[in-house]
């Protein structure tokens, strides 16, 4: 529930990501169980160094943004890449690669 609220709160700024990464998204929320920490998982089609760069010198604007929350404890939020879809290309090469033995 949080993480969703805090997504919302976030993704705002995803037009606001430099035009050379093409198309970015925000994959996934983790809340911790203390609620210290909210990790955002960005992914981008081109350059997603650039896209997590955005959002880490945005990174205070962003936190100021969960102020709305009215809780006790406000996570902080991390911003990291999505590297699933990497993997999961990665996995599927060398699957083929097996196949075609």
């Amino acid at each position: 529930m949080l993480a969703s609220v805090i997504r919302e709160l976030i993704a705002p700024e995803l037009p606001q990501c430099p035009q050379e990464c093409g198309v970015v998204t925000i994959t996934e929320v983790e809340v911790s169980r203390d609620y210290s920490y909210a990790t955002v998982y960005v992914s981008a089609i081109a350059h997603p160094d650039l896209a997590l760069e955005h959002f880490e010198d945005r990174v205070h604007e962003l936190q100021h943004r969960l102020s709305v929350l009215k809780r006790k404890r406000i996570p902080l939020l991390r911003f990291r890449i999505d590297r699933r879809g990497e993997r999961a290309a990665r996995l599927e090469a060398l699957l083929d690669a097996e196949e075609e033995r």
